[in-house]
């Protein structure tokens, strides 16, 4: 009985041992991220000499926009408030920034990419995929949407909704390979419950829910107005039935 008292007392002081131990080393971590950095901050050897920017091609401007001060310590930049900064630019999607001991700051900045056109009344601007504006390049040359409100450059579109189906429209169309039967040229969104897929004269109709049924059967007709050799004036898929609207050809007196 002694024995065993005297054993579960060893057992009990190697564990307040071990908790001991746990604590310095804890403490030691934590001193050595607080103190260190502080310690290296008037080492030249840590003075910032390189900020590599990729892309590079803006590396030009956000250096100047960003106006790091030449030789300042590695340890002494704030990483948040360069992202903060970075984050507020129309054209910064999201960036990843990393310092690489001793001298130099990485910056690797996402550039947000143009997606479709929304055209609204007389205004012309290019739209990302996140919602975001970008200025207006006549250049590019993507989807002509209607039925979206223009906001300024830089901002996110309020028609949180118009965008989502925007997204599943090419989404499904992309699945369902409609482009290779029906290439779209714009879309209309100005009535969801009748939204317009052109292409050329000829249009498809579907509304805002279950669009990636309707492109299945949208798929299916196109399939067979081309082997059928009918021409179309325009698909509607709104309903449990397609119609197809034919188109009649245009005849020329002499």
């Amino acid at each position: 009985m002694r024995e065993k008292l005297i054993e579960e007392k060893k057992k009990r002081i190697k564990k307040w041992l071990y908790i001991f131990l746990l604590l310095i080393i804890i403490c030691l971590i934590i001193s050595a991220r607080i103190l260190l950095p502080r310690l290296f901050v008037n080492i030249s050897l840590f003075s910032l000499k390189n900020v590599i920017i990729e892309p590079s091609n803006y590396g030009s401007f956000l250096r100047e926009y960003l106006s790091i001060p030449e030789g300042i310590s590695l340890f002494s930049i704030d990483m948040a408030e360069i992202y903060s900064k970075l984050k507020q630019i129309y054209f910064v999607d999201d960036c990843r920034i990393e310092k690489h001991l001793p001298d130099t700051l990485v910056i690797k900045v996402k550039i947000r990419s143009p997606w479709v056109v929304i055209v609204d009344g007389n205004s012309s601007a290019i739209m990302d995929r996140n919602g975001y504006f970008l200025p207006f390049d006549e250049n590019f040359n993507g989807w002509i949407v209607e039925g979206i409100k223009i906001e300024t450059v830089g901002k996110k579109s309020t028609e949180k909704d118009k965008v989502e189906i925007l997204k599943d429209i090419e989404q499904w169309y992309n699945y369902y390979g409609v482009g290779n039967l029906f290439r779209i040229d714009s879309v209309s969104l100005k009535d969801l419950d009748k939204i317009e897929l052109k292409s050329g004269d000829r249009t498809i109709y579907i509304y805002k829910e279950e669009i990636n049924k309707q492109l299945e059967v949208a798929k299916k007709v196109l399939y067979s107005c081309g082997k059928n050799n009918f021409p179309f004036e325009y698909i509607d898929v709104r309903f449990k039935e397609p119609y197809v609207k034919e188109k009649i050809a245009e005849n020329h007196e002499q």
